[in-house]
């Protein structure tokens, strides 16, 4: 084979210069927000400590035709995380606590696990928790269904495993900070909504901030929330998460602007705690978290950078400061929209310089000439036990193939009879065979390592198939899943949710219609003892087969 460069070139984008800012440069990216009678938000950006943009679209209430404007309150979704980091921190510097305390000193009700939490685990999202969304949607309540603090401190009090090792990875979990608001409770024996007001939220000037888990109140100049379910037709949302600490404080544009201002130009009684508050960590392995104490801390092409965004019912928002640039975005709606990052990273554009340097990383390979059989050894279907998913690698053309669940293939280019360089992609991916292990392993420009097992799928039998049926209980969500066998098919069944098809990926790997991955264990005769199950961030939580149909 003739020598092949694989050219790995950074996209380009244009950034405006400052002196070409204009009003109309970011009115014009909120167009959808200025048709009659919908709902919208408020934007609010201010650079070197000038307002440079200002505006409210839309309507807070559809029905009383209630104009959004500046002072608008909205749901801020998880950008309320960093208040409650914030807490956290203050009392860190009273000597009331240490982040690096483990959780059970100030939640005694919470199970020893095999690895310590710590406070900071909690911040950083790092502590192998299960995040209560998911926990509660596996444990068969439904969207609608109010969920309070005090559910989800009983459930977690029941967990007896963790998704993985404290501070081995980062998984963003809403259990965290839900404990987290407990802590600052119990420390400081108050309630956690008139803590957080007294000492953080006042002293800050941010008089129409507060904390609301409460949604049957009515708060006068506060938004309703909406989704689009026509072109133009409008629908409320009810926010029945009654949950505080990882979510539910309220606010507005110009509070949010106060507050985000002390992340460049901080008052000197302030700075300890907004340089904690930055406080970044490696992972066990050595790995970057750019997740902070409850914000994250990164660049947006080569610009540093404080943010975080919220998205609870129908409300979204963006908090972005660029501190080094005096550069403060702040975007709040009462709808929900996939385009505010968007829009929001076009806004940074138009007063951002591109400090990134463009990488043109040319990687030359001589690809080794190999016979088909060497190449055909390779072909099957491979697994990763830790995402739950299969590669398929197949011989065509003379040619190894890398193909993903999407029929999307690459090209692998040998450079050994084991290792393979990944074409058709920007950026180095080396593939490893090894042999004596049927493993292959995906290795990265990083050096981070996927590792993927060869297996073979054979078409379940009628006895395997029925193996898998049965009533399963999981004690740590107290309720239960039934498999059945019909027509050759699986289906699950749940009280709340009813029936679902089922579907084998490999032997004793089951797919629940997309919704979560099952892994069956059997005994040493081949009995199905019970599943561990996984689903976005909830990893194998076991459920005890209870009953054979």
């Amino acid at each position: 084979m003739k020598q092949i460069t694989l050219c790995c070139i950074a996209l380009f984008i244009a950034f405006s210069a400052v002196g070409q800012n204009s009003k109309n440069d970011i009115d014009g990216l909120f167009s959808e927000w200025k048709k009659p009678n919908n709902p919208g938000g408020v934007v609010m950006v201010t650079h070197k400590n000038q307002i440079i943009f200002s505006h409210a679209y839309g309507l807070a209430n559809i029905p009383y035709r209630i104009p959004n404007d500046k002072e608008t309150i909205f749901n801020v979704g998880s950008i309320s995380k960093q208040f409650t980091a914030m807490g956290i921190v203050l009392l860190q510097l009273e000597g009331k606590l240490s982040v690096d305390d483990a959780i059970q000193k100030y939640l005694p009700e919470m199970p020893q696990f095999k690895q310590t939490i710590t406070i900071r685990h909690l911040l950083h999202h790092t502590s192998g928790l299960r995040s209560s969304p998911e926990l509660f949607g596996l444990a068969g309540w439904r969207d609608g269904d109010a969920i309070t603090n005090e559910d989800v401190y009983r459930y977690l009090a029941k967990q007896v495993d963790l998704n993985f090792e404290p501070g081995s990875e980062y998984m963003y979990s809403n259990s965290g900070y839900i404990l987290l608001a407990k802590i600052i409770e119990n420390v400081t024996k108050q309630d956690f909504k008139s803590w957080m007001k007294e000492n953080i939220f006042l002293p800050f000037q941010m008089n129409a901030t507060f904390i609301e888990e409460d949604c049957s109140k009515l708060i006068s100049n506060t938004a309703v929330s909406y989704t689009e379910i026509e072109p133009s037709v409008f629908k409320t949302i009810e926010n029945n998460d009654l949950t505080y600490g990882a979510s539910n404080v309220y606010s507005t544009s110009t509070d949010l602007l106060k507050w985000a201002k002390n992340f460049y130009e901080t008052p000197k009684e302030w700075q300890t705690a907004f340089t904690m508050l930055e406080t970044l960590e490696v992972l066990n392995s050595g790995r970057k978290n750019n997740y902070a104490f409850g914000i994250f801390v990164d660049d947006f092409f080569g610009n540093r950078r404080v943010q975080h965004t919220g998205a609870i019912a129908g409300f979204r928002s963006i908090l972005y400061c660029y501190p080094d640039e005096d550069l403060e975005i702040v975007i709040l709606s009462n709808f929900t929209s996939n385009q505010l990052f968007k829009i929001a990273d076009q806004i940074s554009q138009l007063f951002l310089d591109n400090k990134s340097i463009a990488k043109k990383e040319e990687i030359a390979i001589n690809p080794v000439k190999l016979n088909s059989e060497v190449l055909k050894k390779h072909e099957g279907l491979y697994w990763n036990d830790t995402d739950n998913y299969s590669r398929k690698i197949y011989f065509e053309n003379d040619t190894l193939w890398y193909l993903r669940s999407n029929n999307k293939k690459s090209p692998l280019l040998p450079i050994s009879e084991t290792e393979f360089q990944m074409g058709g992609i920007n950026e180095k991916l080396v593939i490893k065979f090894e042999d004596h292990s049927n493993t292959m392993k995906l290795i990265s420009s990083d050096n981070s390592i996927l590792k993927f097992k060869k297996y073979e799928y054979n078409v379940p039998t009628p006895k395997e198939l029925k193996s898998y049926t049965g009533t399963y209980y999981s004690p740590e969500l107290e309720t239960s899943y039934t498999i059945s066998l019909k027509d050759g098919k699986l289906y699950g069944y749940h009280s709340r949710f009813g029936e679902f098809e089922i579907r084998i990926l490999k032997k004793d790997v089951l797919d629940w219609s997309g919704m979560s991955i099952s892994k069956h264990i059997r005994d040493k005769k081949g009995n199905v003892l019970g599943f561990k199950i996984t689903l976005n961030r909830i990893r194998n939580l076991w459920f005890e087969k209870k009953q054979t149909l």
